[in-house]
């Protein structure tokens, strides 16, 4: 074939392929339009085409309700946020609730003119399958609960989400620009307006729509990340799992969910690797430690006659060593035999359990560095069992990376509410959890006392003598100089006979009411493996594994009927349960 006809033949079947997926590209793009539209119309204004309804009697409530509920059918998430005003120094009721959907409608119910929480506008607070999200959420539903005696449920706050995809958690504005490139405005002349004027003027009712409208515009961004699909092939986000994966959050402070910064750690790494040092300004919430060596050396520890009586780390070996009670026979691995009969041997799964090495990594995702200690059954707990049983309790002492040891104490606090009401034993800061009750005249008198010693010639006469008549009201005589020095130093507290330590409490129902201590045991043992789902637990660990220790020493003779009580145990369930293991 000569080679004009090549070249003719080339070119044509290249401008048919050519022109294939053109016509291919445009049926895609045409197909697609809305999206890229969509696309194109977010990036430039994500509140664009919001739509703000004011409402302020029931009938319009209900109207709007039902829009609302349509749109969380498909979307289940609501911008949540709320306004009030302060007079003299003192909170009043919630005067606007803004509810946000993903679609743009901005619903503003003004509390302050319906007076209540119509029953549509409560079913859709209490509803726990739409996710309330903002910033501090719990605390504008704090305040509804207590002005209006609504529950929200699954309230969510934003900074979670933000840290499990690696963003930094920040205030609503600064999400807003760094994510959406939004500036809101939050002159503080505008969030603190009279809210319950007659009739809130456009610029109250635009900053009040797009705190809620942004709220929900950020999470729909930052859940993309961690659900994330492709442009081309989308999917709708399957709200099951996502409400799965966020759950140990809903309803949790953020600065009570014990989020670490995991960014400033591995930035302190680099720094440290390139010597500097570290100048970086942590979360103001919980840090979780990590170790510095590993915890596990697997150690051999060998009865008199060789037998292998369990794993110990090289500190614990070259203990017996040096107590004279012990000799190495093996360097590799360390391995140290008694000169001593022990009090036990190995038995069953139990003692197999002690003999096994343990691997240094995260028992839930695997990973190797760093990692800390987790408590299965928390020490709070723990602390107040008999000590037969806490005694040998490695079993419950895990290795865990620093995210999946935050993800477990979240769930932990979820646990430790549920036992708080379990067993009327409140962890927070109620009257009865305090120990010592601050009086608040004693407190008066006292720095009464010491601002008359420590400026005495400063202050003016009036209120000096304000101060006087404080200390003379209180000891019902003129203060002298050593009055007030003995006013200076009183003690301003008093026990509380109501006082109930959570921990303490919840162990004596538990010992008493529930079932024994065996049982509190299993039951943050199984909370632990159904929450976290660990992938990588040593082996033959148990959640019966202190019940069976038990019936192994009741076998031998080492152990008290009492304290086989306390476990929740009976001698002869004890050894059924050990044949039967």
């Amino acid at each position: 074939m000569p080679d004009l006809q090549k070249r003719t033949l080339f070119t044509t079947k290249t401008s048919f392929l050519a022109t294939a997926a053109g016509i291919g590209l445009l049926c895609l793009v045409v197909r697609q339009r809305a999206r890229i539209l969509s696309y194109i119309r977010h990036y430039r204004n994500p509140l664009a085409g919001k739509q703000i309804t004011v409402v302020e009697t029931l009938d319009e409530c209900q109207h709007v309700l039902d829009t609302l509920t349509r749109h969380c059918h498909e979307y289940k998430v609501l911008g949540f946020d709320c306004e009030w005003v302060t007079v003299g120094g003192k909170r009043r009721p919630v005067a606007l609730l803004q509810l946000s959907s993903q679609k743009g409608l901005c619903a503003l119910f003004r509390l302050c003119n319906l007076q209540q929480i119509p029953k549509g506008l409560r079913d859709l607070l209490e509803d726990d399958k739409v996710i309330k999200v903002g910033v501090a959420p719990q605390d504008d539903a704090h305040k509804l609960a207590f002005d209006y005696g609504v529950g929200v449920a699954s309230t969510f706050d934003l900074r979670y989400l933000a840290a499990l995809v690696q963003q930094k958690p920040e205030g609503l504005a600064k999400m807003a620009k760094s994510l959406l490139n939004v500036q809101l405005d939050k002159n503080w002349r505008l969030s603190c307006s009279d809210w319950e004027a007659k009739v809130l003027n456009e610029k109250q009712l635009q900053y009040a729509a797009n705190d809620a409208l942004v709220a929900v515009k950020i999470f729909d961004k930052l859940v993309k990340k961690l659900e994330p699909t492709s442009f081309w092939k989308p999917k709708k986000l399957n709200f099951d799992n996502i409400q799965e994966r966020l759950e140990p959050f809903f309803d949790v402070r953020f600065k009570e969910g014990f989020l670490n910064n995991c960014a400033s750690i591995e930035r302190s790494k680099a720094a440290a690797v390139a010597g500097k040092k570290s100048k970086i300004k942590p979360l103001q919430t919980r840090s979780i430690s990590t170790r510095s060596k590993a915890l596990y050396d697997n150690c051999n520890l060998q009865a008199p006659d060789g037998e292998l009586l369990c794993t110990i780390d090289a500190k614990k070996a070259q203990w017996y060593v040096d107590q004279s009670l012990g000799e190495i026979i093996s360097n590799t691995p360390l391995t140290v035999r008694l000169n001593f009969e022990p009090s036990g041997r190995a038995v069953g799964d139990v003692g197999r359990y002690y003999q096994n090495p343990k691997e240094n990594r995260c028992v839930v995702c695997g990973r190797r560095d760093p990692l800390s200690r987790k408590n299965v059954v928390p020490r709070e707990y723990r602390k107040h069992f008999p000590v037969v049983m806490k005694s040998h309790t490695s079993h419950d002492v895990l290795l865990l990376c620093p995210e999946c040891h935050q993800l477990s104490n979240i769930y932990d606090l979820k646990m430790r509410t549920k036992l708080a009401v379990q067993c009327n034993a409140p962890f927070a800061k109620e009257e009865s959890a305090v120990k010592y009750i601050e009086l608040p005249e004693l407190k008066q008198v006292k720095s009464a006392a010491r601002a008359l010693l420590q400026s005495r010639n400063e202050i003016p006469a009036e209120r000096r003598e304000e101060l006087i008549r404080i200390l003379f009201n209180h000891y019902k005589t003129e203060p002298t100089h050593e009055l007030i020095e003995e006013a200076s130093k009183i003690d301003t507290t008093r026990s509380n006979e109501n006082y109930c330590h959570h921990g303490e409490h919840v162990v004596h129902m538990y010992q008493n009411e529930f079932g024994g201590l065996c049982e509190l045991e299993k039951l943050w043992r199984q909370h632990f493996l159904s929450t976290m789902k660990p992938k990588y637990l040593p082996e033959l660990w148990n959640v019966n594994h202190n019940a069976n220790r038990l019936g192994i020493r009741a076998q031998e003779g080492r152990v008290d009927k009492e304290d086989l009580i306390v476990a929740g145990l009976d001698a002869a369930g004890v050894m059924e349960t050990v044949a039967n293991s």
